[in-house]
């Protein structure tokens, strides 16, 4: 009895907890399991905050696919498109060739992308906080700026490095702030040329609320608390865009800062429902215009459009 191969195309949740469920219910006879992810960890998201704001190790933040799935293949290849009526997928190898493999069933659960371009100038001026390398990266830039600002000798353009500005008021911007937040402040006293008073954290949200998920009495909360920790917050305020300089408003106003992190954007702008995820899946649904079709057992079929039914 020849092999089924099952790919699953992601490293989140979903993706990992799949292949471990596969795992478990199929005899390795029965059928091959593969795993595409760029990044061979899964990243707990919560914690990212915290991995920026250096509360937590990356370690803490971050669990090794290989070892979670005993008895799966992992690939770091990158999947470029997907070819559904041939039943195969197109990857970059290690050296940058598109190669070619069959399956027998596809499963998609590579999440959503960072999308930055939807704000003028942030692909080029913002941070992306999606993975563990944003995370890493930022809290890099931050400790760098702290040191610029030790040594710099004029007042605004120390004011300039220690000004940092979140895009989003969603669970990502508010946590991201508020770690930011504590360590810069907490930080001050390793330094000699500038206080609490230079330091500036602001939150942008175009809502007239933060954290939209939770009720009411949760936001007013933790609208207070961030008030009184220090963090500037301005509500129902979009940035229209991102410079060298800092962050515009639709006013023309300008927030001088050296750092800014977007944690919108997360959602590429398309029509199509299943290419709302993944760049690749923008190609796929262009080529075949698919539909999904729910079953009573909530199984989703990939349907093309020219199926009459």
């Amino acid at each position: 009895m020849a092999h089924a191969k099952i790919v699953i195309i992601g490293g989140g949740f979903a993706a990992v907890a799949c292949a471990r469920t596969l795992r478990k219910r199929l005899r390795r006879e029965e059928c091959q399991i593969v795993v595409y992810s760029r990044e061979n960890h899964m990243v707990f998201h919560p914690l990212l905050a915290d991995v920026a704001g250096a509360s937590i190790h990356p370690d803490s933040a971050a669990a090794t696919i290989r070892q979670m799935l005993p008895g799966v293949e992992c690939s770091t290849e990158t999947v470029e498109r997907i070819d559904i009526r041939d039943g195969q997928i197109e990857f970059q190898n290690e050296q940058g060739q598109l190669e070619r493999t069959n399956y027998d069933h596809l499963v998609i659960a590579c999440g959503a992308e960072s999308n930055l371009g939807i704000i003028p100038g942030m692909s080029d001026h913002a941070f992306p906080f999606k993975t563990m390398k944003d995370a890493v990266a930022l809290r890099s830039h931050i400790i760098d700026q702290l040191e610029k600002a030790e040594v710099c000798s004029d007042p605004e353009r120390r004011k300039f490095y220690l000004s940092f500005v979140i895009i989003g008021g969603g669970f990502s911007g508010v946590e991201l702030a508020g770690e930011v937040n504590d360590l810069i402040r907490d930080s001050t006293r390793f330094y000699r040329n500038f206080t609490e008073a230079d330091i500036s954290v602001i939150l942008v949200h175009s809502k007239d609320q933060v954290l939209p998920e939770v009720s009411p009495t949760l936001r007013d909360f933790t609208l207070k608390k961030m008030q009184r920790a220090g963090i500037k917050i301005l509500l129902k305020t979009s940035a229209a865009a991102a410079t060298p300089e800092g962050v515009g408003l639709p006013d023309g106003s300008l927030l001088r800062t050296a750092t800014v992190v977007c944690t919108i954007g997360t959602t590429p702008q398309h029509r199509s429902a299943c290419a709302r995820s993944h760049p690749f899946l923008r190609i796929l649904s262009r080529r075949h215009r698919p539909r999904l079709r729910r079953q009573p057992a909530n199984w989703l079929d990939w349907v093309d459009r020219a199926d009459p039914r």
